[in-house]
């Protein structure tokens, strides 16, 4: 009665007083009705909606939080920013309480930013938010400013910190805020000290753990069981074990954690009667059936040749999570029950879960191990199409193997009518992974259709049909797709940005690739590593210093870390563009250099003619304790041959071979021309002996042309003969080589008819060719044969005649008398005649004593080349032949006004291993006349042995 009249006097004054928008929005928060909560503050405002109470705005923003209630909770904080209420810090704190609640945490710090005033509470719920969501740097970033701020850490704060400290094994942070909780004093709080056992487990101080659960006399079962889990992460399982025992007799009870924790060791173990003591043990505990416990239960029953048992806890587990049907999925796959397997996915999908990409990796076992079978992914989709599975989606690891894996176009066609069956296609990771798969094919058109297929488009599906196009050389539609990605405001990541360098590069558009790394720079997007390796090639081809020391300074302001391998390319860049002083710094910047670093100073330093440089830093490399290899070597070998120092080449080649290197055809191809230049027939026969020992002229074209122009320059043109016709393949190099032997020995027939051997063997001469050929013409007269060849080279083989064939033209007619011609040729061809090209007018008119031609071709050459003694020589020449005394004076006095001084002619002479020059002015010395007339004597000797009859025999070794 009493209570009927309670409820008739509260609706009597409600009737007299109606509830306030404020009350109203209360009891509607109360009662969970959020949605017509915000219908009324959405509503036409009355007066009293500027004055709602902190506490009204708390109630609803709480109720948010009690009910998981999202999207109502961002319309109520809208509505109060709107509404320009200022929130009280209690309210903030819960304002971020319920975004990290939803875990996000870009709105979460947003509110936390803003505050003008935080507490304790507020740092608590930012660094928690972090720490709980796997962002364990930031939440540890955050600690750092709350300490900074003079805020003092609670029970409540340290542990959230000390999580953080142990997922990053941060031990030095983890080991402050250690000292911080001993000067605060709460050793006693239980909480802290589980936080602290399980920091110093995470950060692998197994000791220093068991010494804070030594200190903790009041141990609850977290305590036990952080320290217990923890032996067994760490491979302690026997300690775990044993501490679990302790446990036991403690009379503390094992918590559902504790369990499955401990069953673990006992699946490793694989004993099937262990493992039925330890379930009996979770059965008395009443955790048999707790979706952890048993699914670890079911783990270990499966490990130990327990299936069925294992299949029957399955069964009575309450509330299976995704983690106990995957464990039930891969017992029957590990021992071959896929059927059983696809049939239990069937009955998961039916209880209301979906399969996750985790679920799929259970199928594949061997996949985390490296081991991937197309064969039988393809196998398993036929089944789970057998049995009306639908797939959902997959693991990208598993995706990624695919891509690796995929053997044939066919097989990804298969793939392809699956998941477009399926629905999969769908899926974004699944379309990237098909694409990536038909670019690995170059099938384009194909990919493209998925491309285009796909509802919502991430940035890994727009990286993917980037790169599809960049790496199979399309780099001007992967630069459209770019653009078209940036217009539908995806941002595009370093992968993209590297997707079309590595395309421009991969197609020679340099310019191109380099314009794109600037706009990476200039789009706030920092280059990695992997951008800079990329445009490696353009370094390294770069002959312009220029875009080099560009490049060079992009890198440096990018703060990217110059790598040994950018370095080298770097130095080989400069040493192409002549700039080797850049190089030696950077080389002398680098902290470590390896071999190849050191070859590249070397080649960069003999290229450029520094060659005290190259000695020294080839010593230094020495100290440094680096052994050189062959191209080490052969780089000097090389290096010193192309500057004229025959004797240092051979003697680095001698060196090489006495350190147990193995001279290689580089290297070989390299001292031969060093023999041609001393035409020192002894080291170049030492050295095609080694050649044939070694079959490398049978390997390499490159080897064997360098032989043929070492006999040809040294005069034995009959061994570059035998050398020749014993190459069982050919190249052009080899034919012009022989050709131009035969026309420098002066039997320019050989060379016309090894010409036309040459064009019946299916060879396209070039232009080294027709200068042979030319020259050959020019030796031997032959004028209607020469305009052959050199009006062919235009009309027959498209070869543009340059300076060098004009030369050689002049030259033919000139010995051939035809002045008038030469004269007429000269004037009317479309080149700039050339120094050479008037020396050879100028040595026929010697020949013939032709003056006035002579005076004109000299006139030219003078104005060429004004301090050539020959010049002079050869005009004086013909003055004096003509006896026109006068203009041969005339010559003499220029040559003295001009300072322009003869050169002695020089001979030389082959005496042992060495060989010596000598001229008129610079006399033998006495030990080689003696040593001359020793080799007279014997030539005297030899030549009376021959008038007798004896024949000596000379065999080139094959």
């Amino acid at each position: 009665m009493q209570a009927s009249l309670r409820l008739l006097h509260k609706s009597f004054c409600s009737w007299q007083h109606p509830p306030s928008t404020a009350e109203k929005l209360s009891g509607l928060a109360s009662r969970g009705h959020l949605d017509e909560a915000i219908r009324l503050l959405l509503s036409n405002p009355s007066r009293d909606f500027p004055q709602l109470p902190a506490e009204t705005y708390l109630s609803l923003i709480r109720s948010c939080i009690k009910f998981k209630a999202f999207s109502q909770g961002r319309e109520i904080h809208k509505h109060m920013v709107n509404a320009g209420f200022e929130p009280s810090l209690v309210l903030l704190n819960n304002i971020m309480i319920m975004y990290s609640k939803f875990g996000d945490l870009n709105e979460t710090l947003k509110v936390f930013e803003g505050m003008s005033e935080r507490n304790l509470f507020s740092w608590t719920v930012m660094i928690g938010a972090f720490s709980k969501n796997g962002n364990a740097q930031k939440s540890l970033e955050l600690y750092g400013k709350m300490v900074s701020s003079g805020v003092k850490a609670d029970s409540f704060v340290y542990p959230l910190v000390l999580k953080s400290c142990g997922a990053v094994k941060d031990l030095r942070r983890g080991q402050c805020v250690h000292g911080e909780v001993l000067r605060t004093g709460l050793l006693g709080d239980v909480v802290v000290m589980n936080s602290l056992i399980d920091m110093y487990m995470k950060c692998e101080m197994v000791v220093d753990s068991g010494k804070i659960f030594d200190e903790i006399g009041d141990r609850d079962v977290f305590t036990w069981t952080t320290m217990i889990v923890g032996y067994m992460q760490k491979g302690r399982p026997l300690e775990g074990l044993e501490l679990f025992k302790e446990m036991l007799n403690s009379q503390v009870r094992p918590s559902s954690a504790t369990l499955a924790g401990v069953l673990p060791l006992f699946s490793d173990l694989g004993y099937l009667e262990l493992a039925k003591q330890i379930h009996g043990l979770a059965a008395v505990t009443g955790f048999e059936y707790e979706k952890h416990v048993g699914t670890a239960l079911v783990d270990m029953y499966s490990n130990c040749g327990g299936l069925c048992f294992g299949r029957l806890i399955f069964d009575r587990v309450k509330e299976k999570d995704v983690s106990c049907w995957n464990t039930m999925i891969k017992s029957y796959v590990q021992v071959n029950l896929s059927d059983e397997a696809i049939n239990l996915l069937k009955f998961m999908q039916l209880d209301g879960i979906h399969p996750a990409k985790s679920t799929w990796s259970c199928f594949f076992p061997q996949s985390t191990k490296g081991k991937f079978s197309i064969h039988e992914f393809i196998k398993l989709i036929k089944c789970l199409e057998h049995a009306e599975v639908k797939p959902g989606v997959f693991p990208v690891t598993l995706l990624d193997q695919m891509c690796e894996n995929i053997e044939n176009v066919q097989q990804v066609k298969e793939l392809h009518l699956f998941f477009k069956r399926s629905g999969g296609i769908a899926d974004s990771s699944v379309g990237s992974s098909l694409i990536r798969m038909y670019s690995k094919f170059a099938e384009l058109e194909p990919a493209l259709e998925i491309f285009n297929f796909l509802g919502v488009k991430e940035l890994d599906s727009w990286n993917s049909i980037l790169a599809c196009y960049a790496h199979n050389g399309y780099a001007n539609k992967a630069s459209e797709i770019f653009d078209e990605m940036r217009k539908t405001r995806i941002e595009p990541s370093v992968l993209s940005w590297n997707s079309l360098i590595a395309g421009f590069v991969k197609v020679g558009d340099f310019e191109a690739a380099l314009e794109t790394l600037s706009d990476m720079k200039w789009a706030n997007q920092k280059p990695n590593l992997e951008s800079y390796n990329l445009v490696l090639p353009i370094i390294e081809s770069s002959t312009s210093s220029m875009i080099g020391k560009q490049l060079h300074g992009i890198l440096l302001r990018s703060e990217g870390k110059m790598n040994r391998f950018l370095c080298t390319a770097f130095i080989n860049m400069y040493g192409s563009c002549g700039n080797a002083s850049y190089a030696i710094k950077l080389f002398y910047s680098m902290d470590c250099k390896d071999l190849v670093s050191w070859n590249s100073i070397i080649s960069c330093l003999m290229k450029n003619g520094f060659l005290s440089e190259t000695s020294r830093i080839f010593r230094e490399m020495g100290v440094a304790g680096v052994e050189g290899n062959t191209i080490t070597w052969t780089t000097l070998v090389a290096g010193y041959a192309q500057h004229g120092l025959v004797d240092e080449s051979l003697k680095h080649f001698r060196e090489l071979q006495l350190k147990g290197l193995k001279p290689n055809s580089i290297t070989i191809a390299s001292i031969l021309p060093a023999c041609a230049q001393s035409a020192t027939l002894t080291h170049g026969k030492s050295i095609h002996g080694y050649i044939l020992r070694n079959k490398i002229i049978s390997e390499d074209l490159f080897v064997s042309n360098a032989l043929i122009d070492m006999y040809i320059k040294c005069g034995f043109l009959e061994y570059s003969e035998q050398v020749f016709r014993r190459l069982h393949q050919k190249d052009i190099i080899s034919w012009n080589t022989a050709i131009q032997g035969y026309v420098i020995h002066g039997r320019a027939r050989d060379a016309q008819s090894l010409f036309y051997q040459m064009l019946d063997e299916g060879f396209e001469p070039d232009p080294i060719t027709f200068a042979g050929v030319l020259s050959a013409c020019s030796q031997a007269g032959m004028v209607n044969e020469g305009w052959e060849h050199f009006n062919n080279m235009d009309l027959k083989y498209g070869l543009i005649p340059t300076g060098k064939h004009y030369a050689c033209m002049v030259d033919l007619l000139g010995r051939a008398g035809l002045f008038e011609d030469a004269k007429n040729f000269i004037f009317q061809m479309s080149l700039q005649p050339t120094a050479s090209l008037w020396g050879a007018l100028l040595s026929a008119c010697k020949m013939h004593r032709n003056v006035e031609m002579a005076e004109l071709a000299a006139g030219h050459l003078l104005e060429l080349q004004p301090d050539n003694a020959e010049i002079y020589m050869i005009l004086s020449d013909i003055y004096a032949k003509a006896r026109r005394w006068n203009d041969f004076n005339g010559i003499n006095r220029m040559m003295e006004d001009h300072g322009v001084r003869k050169l002695p002619g020089f001979t030389w002479i082959e005496i042992g291993n060495s060989v010596y020059s000598f001229t008129s002015e610079n006399l033998l010395n006495q030990s080689i006349n003696e040593e001359v007339d020793t080799m007279l004597l014997l030539l005297k000797e030899t030549m009376i042995m021959v008038r007798e009859g004896y024949v000596s025999e000379v065999t080139i070794m094959n």
